[in-house]
């Protein structure tokens, strides 16, 4: 058993099948090799007793070739009239070969005599039953027995040549019917055989069949098993019947286990996020406060020194250098606290036709044309428009640079489930598929001069509103870049977002 076990489970179930099927198969043997014999033995009693009738009627039969066959014909008539009378339902016969006619004497069953016309009906007959057997034995020159069947009946036919001087004459044969029960049984016998053996033969294809079938669909899934280990977003085709509720079960296992990775992602980069809020904003408290100095220092400088040459000029200088730095820092607090501002009521269709106008200087200079397809009466969302306008402004600005010899955005909005979404695709270079898993990293950018913090904070801002982006891209051709807020519901009032 143990040995069994190790073998692949199309093996134990061919092995099993086969102990199965060959129990038909040896009753199938044992009809065909076995159970005939019985009649063989009753067929050779049957053909001893009938040979030895037609052996004494040859034995008395005359012929002399000066004299016509009528001799031969009138000796066994007196012959077979003898025989017949004393073995009841024997039949005999002869065929001369000089003339070609048959003569018959007795019944096979108890008969009437028969009128002219049914003489020569019957003559008919049996000649159509025998005329194989004559034509054997005149093409043998040996003696023959065969059985003859009709539907209902068996006769059982002992054939021999006459012969004068080495010369065929004629061919007398004695004939004798079974026991209807014998032909009934080779009948059913025969029957029982073939059906055996026509449903053997369906069954074992529809067993080879379902075999076949069986570790397809296992090794389909074991398969799908595999794929899963490596990617954990791959599902199994849904299959018929058990094998469909299994793969229904690995599939729900699979997205329980997506959920369940995904969730450890989340926290995991919400940990991390946290870290470096905290750290971030250390930072640019530490850095506003010498870049307030400076901007006090720097006005105080200005006006004190008024009236020197060029003291304006180098002022406005640095302070818009101290101001570039400063946008930079509440760049970095925003990103360690991202709040959602004042929330609101919005018609997202109404928030990107702002952020368009704003950007439209910007889409002029860098010769890029802008289309959009909004839908109509889309549910509305609640969240700070000022936060959302600035994530998608920073959507557009990055499509606008990843175009620098200009092309062209859609922007496009939707509902679906209880989402609203907004796309932002441009023709722009794309971004390789290695880095698109992380253009949502803090500082991780790939163009120069970047803060790598742009798409970072646009991500925390969508994430506090409930929603999140999805990016696409296909290097050469662009990206798309879209975002999902939630919508807010019939009769609902939302305090948080």
């Amino acid at each position: 058993m143990i040995i069994l076990g190790r073998r692949g489970l199309r093996f134990q179930i061919l092995l099993l099948l086969t102990f199965i099927l060959i129990v038909p198969v040896l009753v199938m043997l044992y009809d065909l090799f076995f159970a005939s014999k019985s009649d063989e033995v009753v067929l050779e009693n049957r053909e001893r007793y009938l040979s030895e009738i037609m052996n004494e009627m040859a034995s008395g039969l005359e012929y002399n070739e000066d004299e016509t066959p009528r001799q031969l014909v009138n000796s066994f008539t007196q012959e077979a009239g003898y025989l017949v009378r004393e073995n009841k339902g024997v039949r005999l016969g002869i065929y001369i070969v000089e003339n070609e006619k048959m003569y018959i004497e007795g019944f096979l069953h108890e008969y009437r005599k028969l009128t002219k016309q049914e003489q020569i009906e019957r003559e008919r007959r049996i000649s159509g039953e025998v005329s194989a057997g004559i034509q054997s034995v005149l093409a043998t020159g040996e003696k023959i027995v065969r059985v003859g069947r009709t539907w209902d009946d068996e006769i059982l036919e002992c054939l021999r040549p006459v012969r004068v001087k080495g010369k065929i004459v004629a061919v007398v044969w004695a004939e004798q019917m079974m026991h209807p029960i014998f032909a009934k049984s080779y009948n059913f016998r025969m029957v029982t055989r073939y059906t055996t053996l026509v449903i053997f033969c369906f069954s074992l294809f529809c067993v080879v069949a379902v075999v076949l079938n069986l570790t397809r669909n296992i090794n389909t899934i074991k398969e799908g098993l595999e794929s899963l280990e490596a990617d954990i977003d791959f599902r199994l085709e849904p299959l018929p019947g058990e094998m469909g509720q299994i793969t229904t079960a690995i599939n729900n296992m699979g997205e329980g286990l997506a959920e369940r990775e995904q969730l450890k992602e989340k926290l995991r980069q919400n940990d991390f996020l946290a870290a470096l809020g905290r750290l971030v904003t250390g930072i640019a408290h530490e850095l506003r406060n010498p870049l307030g100095v400076l901007m006090a220092t720097v006005e105080v400088m200005e006006e004190d020194l008024q009236n020197c040459d060029g003291i304006k000029d180098y002022a406005e200088r640095i302070k818009k250098q101290v101001d570039r730095q400063s946008k930079t820092v509440n760049g970095l607090l925003d990103f360690g606290r991202p709040d959602d501002g004042m929330l609101e009521k919005l018609d997202l269709n109404e928030l990107l036709l702002n952020v368009m106008d704003f950007a439209q200087p910007l889409l002029q200079k860098s010769n890029v044309d802008i289309s959009t397809h909004l839908e109509q009466s889309l549910p509305h969302v609640v969240g700070s428009a000022e936060k959302l306008q600035q994530v998608f402004l920073n959507l557009i600005i990055n499509a606008i640079q990843a175009m620098p010899s200009g092309g062209s955005i859609i922007i496009t909005s939707g509902s679906t489930g209880e989402e609203v979404f907004a796309t932002v695709n441009d023709t722009g270079k794309g971004i390789p598929e290695n880095d698109l898993e992380h253009i949502f990293e803090p500082f991780y950018t790939t163009k120069d001069g970047g803060s790598g913090l742009g798409l970072s904070i646009s991500n925390q801002v969508v994430r506090i509103h409930g929603g999140r982006i999805i990016a696409r891209s296909t290097p050469g051709k662009g990206t798309e870049m879209t975002v999902c807020l939630p919508f807010l519901m019939k009769g609902e009032i939302k305090h948080e977002a």
